[in-house]
């Protein structure tokens, strides 16, 4: 009761259907949220290479100026609401035999200053849209990191290392997990590493935006 009373009164304040889920403005808005010259800006994902331990990825779009400011204003600005229009963007592949989405967590540290976790908000959302199960529990985060935006391709894979844990209940699941950008994929594949270690069947990945491979001189993983 009291989320859906949540859910009505944030809907209230910003009304789907007619704010842009990137620029704010109120427009007639696309089935994605956007209003036309947003949604003339973006890119949707088609393709990236593979990541190490992960079965499957995908991703709603790829991470220009226009899908930045959607995951820079739900991961700074304290737009929650936009977790759920940037979910549904995402499209599951129908082979995709998911047991439980867990999102890529956040050191508690990080957390306490932030408030909430946008991972774990898109995940959510996305388990509401696509029928699917959340567990927050699967992969917990046991050292804090630094800033990824901040570092080389090689300084991520090192500032990820052994940053995760997963939970021996994962043993025989297919987990997806959720994330909101997927930059070189160090954390994605640490995250997936660390739930085959415990018996992970399969992990998949579905972020909301991928950088896109060729802007990196094709050294993505």
């Amino acid at each position: 009761m009291l989320s859906k009373l949540v859910k009505t009164l944030r809907n209230a304040l910003f009304p789907p259907s007619v704010a842009c889920v990137s620029c704010g403005r109120e427009a007639v808005l696309n089935e994605r949220g956007m209003c036309p010259d947003c949604a003339a800006g973006t890119e949707l994902f088609n393709d990236a290479p593979m990541i190490k331990d992960i079965d499957g990825y995908t991703a709603a779009y790829l991470y220009n100026d226009v899908s930045a400011k959607m995951v820079k204003r739900l991961k700074y600005n304290n737009a929650k609401y936009l977790a759920e229009p940037l979910a549904r963007a995402i499209e599951i592949p129908k082979e995709w035999d998911i047991d439980a989405v867990a999102p890529i967590p956040l050191h508690y540290r990080r957390y306490s200053k932030r408030g909430y976790n946008q991972s774990e908000l898109i995940a959510k959302s996305l388990c509401e849209a696509k029928g699917l199960n959340l567990d927050t529990k699967l992969v917990v985060r046991r050292r804090d990191t630094k800033q990824q935006t901040r570092l080389s391709d090689a300084g991520r894979k090192r500032n990820v290392k052994g940053a995760f844990l997963a939970d021996e209940s994962c043993r025989g699941l297919n987990v997806l997990l959720a994330d909101d950008v997927r930059t070189t994929g160090a954390t994605l594949s640490e995250c997936a590493g660390a739930l085959k270690a415990f018996g992970c069947a399969k992990v998949y990945a579905a972020t909301v935006c991928c950088v896109d491979p060729n802007h990196r001189g094709g050294q993505f993983n």
